[in-house]
């Protein structure tokens, strides 16, 4: 099926952009966040098919090229900071370089992603079988969970992200969880507010030595799930959005084995 506008003409890039900003506003991101537009070498451009995914890595874009996308969608930012320069030396300015090259877009949906209702944290939460769940600061839920060892939470949350558990980092501080709370990606600042909304368990995706060590001391769970894993539950959400838009061109890439790139 052709992407069309709602004219029943071509859909262009800008079109469908305007289109994905409406169902998933600019205007939640937080205010150090980068996302949206960040490579457009054509906005008039014809939309041909669409990719999402994670973050716009050199072998996503390989595999935007391989199926014929001239969009990507993602959740991580492709130009987080401000770049001084585009150079094909530099990690960043090499796959803007090759986007620019091969008539691709790409566009991002970040922190808004997080905070929207239904978005990164509420299907974290419904993965993990959390009922109940409300907002304890913008991008971070907390809800309920049947009373269980911790051990067994482990080992759900690693099954439902699709890992080993020998890939969690833990922190045991309690023998039970019930109260549970969630920040996919990076949750290391938010340690305090998560113990301050009466959680028990805290589940995100990475934290530093020092931020496990405050969470033994002050007897808070943690399991880390990795980055990746606690965000990459998205990208199909992210499909999904664009279906709406681009009916039947619309392509998933979750993990990089997935194309034999």
């Amino acid at each position: 099926m052709i992407p069309l506008n709602l004219n029943g003409e071509l859909m262009t890039v800008e079109q469908l952009i305007k289109r994905l900003d409406e169902k998933i506003p600019k205007s939640l991101s937080e205010p150090w966040d980068n996302d949206g537009c960040d490579v457009i070498p054509d906005k008039n451009a014809e939309v041909t098919r669409v990719l999402c995914a994670l973050d716009c890595t050199s072998v996503a874009i390989e595999a935007a090229v391989k199926l014929g996308c001239n969009v990507i969608l993602t959740h991580h930012p492709l130009v987080f900071k401000p770049l001084g320069a585009v150079c094909c030396d530099d990690s960043v300015g090499k796959r803007v370089i090759e986007c620019i090259k091969r008539g691709i877009a790409v566009v991002s949906f970040h922190t808004r992603l997080d905070i929207i209702e239904g978005g990164v944290n509420d299907t974290l939460a419904r993965l993990l079988c959390i009922e109940n769940t409300e907002s304890f600061i913008p991008y971070g839920r907390i809800g309920d969970i049947a009373e269980q060892d911790f051990e067994d939470f482990a080992s759900l949350v690693a099954s439902r992200l699709k890992l080993e558990k020998s890939e969690l980092s833990l922190v045991k501080s309690r023998k039970t969880v019930k109260r549970v709370a969630l920040i996919s990606g990076c949750g290391k600042d938010e340690i305090n507010d998560v113990i301050a909304a009466g959680a028990d368990t805290f589940v995100t995706g990475e934290v530093m030595h020092n931020h496990m060590l405050d969470c033994k001391e002050l007897g808070l769970n943690l399991v880390c799930g990795t980055h990746y894993a606690t965000e990459r539950i998205i990208v199909p959400l992210l499909a999904d959005t664009a279906r709406e838009f681009v009916p039947a061109d619309v392509y998933m890439f979750v993990r990089e084995e997935e194309y034999g790139i």
